[in-house]
């Protein structure tokens, strides 16, 4: 390519200020690479055999970079990337001296650093609405994509990872692309190629149709089985409901329109069973369903794939509709171009290279990104930071002190030993207690309480005896203590066994003493029994009741029998009184005193 034509073609601006004609002229290659899942970059190297590029243009990092082309057409110039400098390299060898230049889109920022954050009671929009207001961006189109965020008591977590990596996470669930171009982020469900001009439509008329010999310069095309299946399962489970929940899709090509191009035809010439993705963190039947759909849609896009080199065209950027035409069937129809790369350079001039990938991304960042689990992918420790659950279903939020002192996560359900309706040991954790978090399929999200940790500062309670024989390294008791120290001790210790229900001041205190077989109940106070009848039977011992008073009281009558003699004292006085008082003796009776007898009635009568 002429330098005059390049110069003419391709506009380059740093800081709104158009490149000075001498500089212009050393500018030698132009690479603006764009995508529907990364930030727009662009790549410039100009020759600077003086070294004086930085001086004569202010690039320096952080220097606002515009390219854009002028084609034929008339018309403004046709903007391609619009970004900031980051990085500024110098390259000596046989050809000379070169400074290269690197920009990429303020949506870079999103790389940079990681973060821990949670974001209760917001819709996926608003998630991305807010992580680009604090990046500085501007918000461009974001698709209202229903499923996340959106339950009650819903939260999407960001567990210790960068921006985009997080929003990436977020579009996976939904089947959706994170894009970014001019500085608006975009959040968007895969456009099909409604836009593509018609099928016999042709090069010369419209500069989106791709035809060989004419604006195409290379291509791969391939229509592929190897990964398609007949439908997408996804099951998931509902705490509210406490039933599985399930969805079903059959793949589509939404990119593409094939004539003849079937992913679940396909699938089914080599009998594929079903694709299923599972997992419990899946709680809602929208996350269930959009996910389902988002599987689907994946998997479909790789059914047909495009990578191409076209005659330069600024029109060819990611999200267009085009149309390949005059190609063999099955390849001809319209596509959505997935990525675009514009090239400048003195060889070959201007091209545009092309794929149409679905949700793939076919750069190195996609080779090598992939998308890890959460953070905590496994158990870990937290602290109790609220126990007010609204539904009373005994939940708790907790904090992590290791990742965040701001973060909270969403109410965890408590494991309880034998729980089930109604029924179980309901034991809630503390506000403040250091408690042990599993997550459901590594989900920082749906955490689950195992139990509670003791610590350096948190010691175990003081039991009746020892907690561990020292000597033969048996357990000796086993308790449940509450904070206020009351307490149900089960003791096995050899020279104390039995079972020790004790209030936490000890005044309290029912003691089984099974080496002694003694049952001790004590009371600082009253003790009550009460019952429809109480019986007490102290079977061949004794049985002894003893007090400041002694009080028997009936509704109706006192009866006392004993099988051989009743013995009635008292050191001061016995009274005996009654409407009409009997004393009888079945053989003799006897009325003694060491001092004075009186008899004293009405009417006495002794025989």
């Amino acid at each position: 390519m002429a330098n005059e034509s390049f110069a003419n073609t391709l506009q380059v601006s740093i800081n709104g200020a158009p490149l000075a004609a001498d500089v212009a002229t050393m500018l030698t290659q132009a690479t603006v690479a764009a995508s529907r899942n990364l930030p727009d970059a662009c790549h410039l190297r100009f020759r600077d055999p003086e070294a004086v590029l930085v001086r004569k243009t202010g690039l320096a990092i952080g220097a606002k970079v515009e390219v854009a082309v002028q084609s034929a057409e008339p018309g403004s110039p046709q903007r391609l990337m619009s970004g900031e400098v980051v990085a500024v390299e110098i390259d000596i060898d046989a050809a000379g001296t070169f400074m290269e230049v690197r920009g990429l889109d303020p949506a870079h920022r999103l790389f940079r650093g990681r973060r821990v954050a949670a974001y209760p009671k917001m819709s996926l929009a608003d998630v991305v609405r807010k992580v680009a207001s604090r990046a500085g961006l501007q918000v461009g189109v974001i698709d209202n994509v229903q499923g996340y965020g959106d339950a009650p008591e819903a939260q999407l977590s960001q567990d210790n990872v960068s921006d985009w990596e997080f929003l990436s996470r977020l579009a996976d669930r939904v089947g959706a692309q994170v894009t970014a171009s001019d500085g608006k982020l975009n959040f968007r469900l895969p456009d099909p190629p409604s836009g593509a001009p018609p099928e016999n439509a042709t090069a010369a008329s419209n500069p989106l149709v791709l035809e060989p010999g004419v604006n195409l310069i290379a291509l791969r095309a391939a229509v592929s089985a190897a990964e398609q299946v007949p439908e997408v399962s996804v099951r998931g489970w509902s705490v509210e409901q406490k039933q599985e929940l399930t969805a079903t899709e059959k793949p589509t090509t939404k990119g593409s329109q094939v004539d003849g191009v079937d992913p679940v035809g396909m699938a089914g010439r080599f009998g594929a069973p079903p694709y299923l993705e599972a997992g419990t963190s899946l709680g809602t039947q929208g996350q269930v369903a959009a996910y389902a759909k988002a599987l689907a849609a994946e998997l479909g896009a790789t059914a047909v794939e495009l990578d191409g080199v076209a005659k330069g065209n600024p029109k060819l950027l990611p999200g267009s509709g085009v149309t390949l035409a005059n190609v063999s069937d099955p390849f001809g129809g319209k596509y959505t171009l997935t990525s675009a790369r514009h090239v400048f350079n003195e060889h070959d001039g201007y091209t545009t290279a092309f794929t149409v990938s679905g949700r793939a991304e076919r750069t190195l960042y996609g080779l090598t990104s992939g998308s890890p689990g959460p953070a905590p992918n496994g158990l870990v420790s937290a602290v109790v930071s609220d126990a007010r659950d609204p539904r009373k279903l005994g939940r708790v939020k907790v904090t992590f002190p290791w990742l965040s002192k701001d973060f909270t996560s969403a109410w965890a359900r408590t494991a309880s030993p034998g729980g089930g309706p109604r029924r179980g040991l309901w034991a809630i954790p503390e506000v403040g207690d250091e408690v042990l978090v599993g997550f459901a399929d590594g989900d920082l999200d749906h955490p689950y309480v195992l139990g509670g940790l003791h610590n350096g500062k948190d010691d175990p309670p003081k039991l009746e005896v020892p907690t561990v024989d020292d000597s033969a390294g048996a357990i000796g008791v086993r308790a449940l203590v509450s904070r206020e120290g009351h307490r149900l001790e089960l003791v096995d210790e050899p020279s104390k066994k039995g079972i020790l229900l004790s209030t936490g001041d000890g005044k309290l205190l029912l003691k089984m003493d099974a080496t002694g077989q003694v049952l001790e109940l004590k009371c600082s106070g009253q003790v009550k029994v009460s019952g429809v009848g109480v019986k007490i039977d102290a079977g061949s011992g004794s049985l002894e009741l003893s007090g400041a008073q002694v009080k028997v009281n009936a509704q109706q009558q006192v009866e006392v029998t004993a099988g051989s003699s009743v013995k009635v004292a008292g050191q001061a006085e016995v009274k005996v009184e009654g409407a009409a008082v009997k004393v009888a003796g079945t053989g003799s009776a006897e009325l003694s005193a060491s001092g004075a007898v009186t008899v004293r009635g009405g009417v006495v009568r002794i025989n």
